[in-house]
């Protein structure tokens, strides 16, 4: 369950049915049952307005001040409009001060309100705060590590290139550059970091041959991928570092994928 569902309940069950008690509970219910559901609602919308927003905004200092301002101006309108309406009892009950029980008891319940609701709503926001820096900090770990055996695994294969034909010439093609291979028809290309691809005409099978083996696997009858540059796959994708595109495993290269990473 989450924290804020769980807030609402403790408040709902335990706090307002406290709060409530101030009113005269047992002849505003005989008497006046509406009205008793309509301040339920109302008290309950301070609630949720202070520990969702009035919360939040308390914590970003000068720039949450004017909602927080805006906010309490809109919250202390509301229940002086509520308290404009006329509560009458079949005793009298009216003399009990200048002002009428349900006014006094509304602006009371007001500040009882606001001081439960707005340390929850902060003190709920900061937990959310440390809560998505905590998972922002795990997933920037998680990627740290990974660019870490990115880094390792290149520095495996660095110094050590690939000789293929392009066109008239021969091309010598880095093995730590190559994001991945793409076979076209009799051809291959070679898709690499910071430079221009290049097309040599050669079967996949052919690349697989010259390749190092356990460094690279053939996931495609049109692909062929570093394995250190595999971020993350499931039965039919391979997401690769620095390749924005998923690319497909075929089923006859399933098994012998899943035999190398």
């Amino acid at each position: 369950m989450k924290t804020e569902t769980l807030l609402d309940i403790i408040f709902c069950v335990a706090v307002m049915p406290g709060m409530m008690f101030l009113f005269p509970t047992g002849e505003w219910i005989l008497w006046h049952p509406g009205y008793v559901l309509m301040y339920v609602v109302w008290l309950y919308g301070v609630w949720f307005l202070c520990r969702r927003v009035l919360g939040p905004a308390a914590l970003q200092g000068g720039r949450g001040l004017a909602t927080t301002l805006g906010s309490l101006f809109l919250v202390a309108i509301v229940t002086f409009l509520m308290t404009l309406t006329t509560v009458d009892f079949p005793r009298d009950i009216s003399e009990l001060g200048k002002m009428q029980l349900h006014v006094r008891a509304m602006w009371v319940l007001l500040l009882a309100d606001v001081a439960c609701s707005l340390p929850v709503g902060i003190l709920s926001s900061r937990l959310q705060e440390l809560a998505s820096a905590r998972q922002q900090h795990s997933e920037d770990e998680k990627a740290r590590l990974a660019l870490e055996t990115l880094r390792q695994e290149a520095d495996a294969v660095a110094g050590e290139d690939l000789q293929v034909k392009s066109g008239y010439k021969t091309v010598h093609i880095p093995l730590s550059a190559i994001r991945f291979v793409e076979g076209r028809n009799n051809y291959a290309c070679f898709h690499l970091d910071n430079r221009e691809d290049v097309v040599s005409q050669i079967t996949m099978k052919k690349v697989m041959e010259l390749l190092p083996e356990g460094k690279f696997a053939r996931i495609h009858r049109s692909y062929i991928v570093p394995l250190w540059r595999i971020r993350n796959r499931n039965g039919k994708t391979v997401q690769l570092m620095g390749v924005e595109e998923e690319l497909p495993i075929g089923r006859a290269f399933k098994e012998e994928l899943n035999s190398l990473s």
